[in-house]
C-alpha cells in the first residue's frame, strides 16, 4: 500500500506516524492470512479415558446364585475363572484342583444318611425284639357230672308233666344214649345234663338236643 502525504504540513505527518505505529497488516496471500486448519482437538469419552487408553472387553461375571447340575454355587477356589461349565452341565475344575473339587462334587450329591465319615460303617436303625408268643393254657377239661345228681333232676322233671318237652326215651334216642352205660358213661351223662340246661331256658326239643350235642 503507497501512502502518500506532505512531509511539511505537521498534521499529515502526525497522521502517517500513527498510522505507521499502529498493527501490521499482513498482505494478501500471506501464510498470516491462511485461516487455521489444524484439527481440532479429541474430545475425550466420557470414563475420562483416550481410545488408547480404554480397557479391553473382560468376560461378563457370572450371575449370581447359578448353580450347575450338582447345585452347587461357583467357587473361585476349585471352579475355573471366568466360570464356564462342561457339557454335562457341572463348573469346569480349576487346574490342580481336581481333589478339592471331586470332593465338593460328592459332599454336594450325597444325602445326609451318606454322609458318615468314609470308613466308618453306617449307624443301622434298632429293630425291635420280636416277642415269643405266648404259649396256650391247657384247656381245663369240665369238672365230672356226678350221675345221681343228674339222675334225680331227670327223675323230677319226668314227674312234672310240662318238665320235658318230649318223652325220655326219644331224648335218649336223639342224644345217643345207652340204657346199659348211664352211669358210668361221663357223654352220655354230661349230653343228659346239658339236655335239661337248655330245657331250663326255654327251648323246645330239637333246640335242647342240639344244644346238648354241641356241648
Amino acid at each position: 500500500m503507497q501512502i502518500t502525504f506532505n512531509p511539511r504540513d505537521p498534521m499529515e505527518c502526525r497522521i502517517v506516524r500513527d498510522m505507521l505505529s499502529g498493527p501490521i497488516h499482513t498482505t494478501a496471500g500471506s501464510d498470516m492470512d491462511q485461516p487455521d486448519t489444524a484439527a481440532p482437538a479429541e474430545t475425550p469419552p466420557a470414563d475420562g479415558l483416550t481410545a488408547t487408553e480404554q480397557p479391553e472387553p473382560t468376560t461378563p461375571a457370572q450371575p449370581s446364585g447359578d448353580t450347575d447340575c450338582h447345585g452347587m454355587v461357583h467357587d473361585d477356589t476349585i471352579h475355573s475363572t471366568p466360570a464356564s461349565k462342561n457339557a454335562d452341565g457341572s463348573w469346569r475344575a480349576k487346574r490342580g484342583q481336581k481333589e478339592a473339587y471331586e470332593a465338593a462334587i460328592a459332599a454336594a450329591t450325597q444325602g445326609p444318611a451318606e454322609s458318615a465319615p468314609q470308613g466308618m460303617p453306617m449307624p443301622q436303625p434298632a429293630s425291635m425284639p420280636t416277642p415269643a408268643p405266648a404259649s396256650a393254657a391247657p384247656a381245663t377239661p369240665p369238672a365230672p357230672i356226678d350221675y345221681k345228681t343228674m339222675a334225680e333232676r331227670f327223675m323230677a322233671k319226668m314227674a312234672d308233666p310240662d318238665g320235658l318237652p318230649a318223652e325220655y326215651e326219644a331224648i335218649y334216642t336223639a342224644l345217643s344214649i345207652g340204657y346199659d352205660d348211664l352211669e358210668t358213661n361221663q357223654t352220655s351223662i354230661a349230653r343228659l345234663s346239658a339236655y335239661m340246661d337248655s330245657v331250663d331256658e326255654g327251648n323246645d326239643h330239637d333246640g335242647c338236643v342240639r344244644h346238648a350235642m354241641s356241648a
